[in-house]
Parts: C-alpha cells; structure tokens; sequence
C-alpha cells in the first residue's frame, strides 16, 4: 500500500471516529493502527476537556452571581434604611 493510500485510510477511519462510530478494524498497517489509536486518544482527552470546560464555566458565573448579590447587600447596608 502507498501513503496515499494510507493516508486515506487513515483519514476515512478518523472521519468515522469523528461521527461517533467505531472505525473498521481492518488496518493492516501497524503505523496506521498506532496514529488512530492516538486520534482516538485525543478525542477523548478533547470531551474530557470540554466537559470540564463547561463545569469550570458553570461554577464561574455562580461565584459571580454571588459576590453581585453580596456587593448590592453590601451597598443597602451601608446606604442604611431609607428616609
């Protein structure tokens, strides 16, 4: 088989990896099967990271709902009650 072919293999199976299915294991070409396991990895340090993303995300805009809150309480407090 010549690179091209490879290549081409080689990204067809990362196409299908990339649409959620499991690509065929019919790769006889050690190299290629190490480069999709590779991909493979990556893809699923990429969700992980995502998902922690959106985690990390979601805790921000909590603290920063609650230190608005606590800085308007403050503000009333010190205003004092009104006249």
């Amino acid at each position: 088989m010549n690179e091209e072919e490879r290549a081409k293999r080689l990204s067809d199976a990362i196409d299908v990896m990339l649409r959620g299915g499991q690509p065929e294991p019919d790769l006889d070409d050690d190299d290629l099967i190490d480069l999709l396991r590779i991909a493979r990895l990556r893809q699923q340090v990429g969700r992980a990271r995502a998902a922690s993303a959106l985690a990390s995300q979601e805790l921000v805009w909590r603290v920063l709902k609650a230190r608005m809150v606590a800085r308007q309480m403050k503000q009333e407090t010190e205003a004092g009650p009104p006249a």
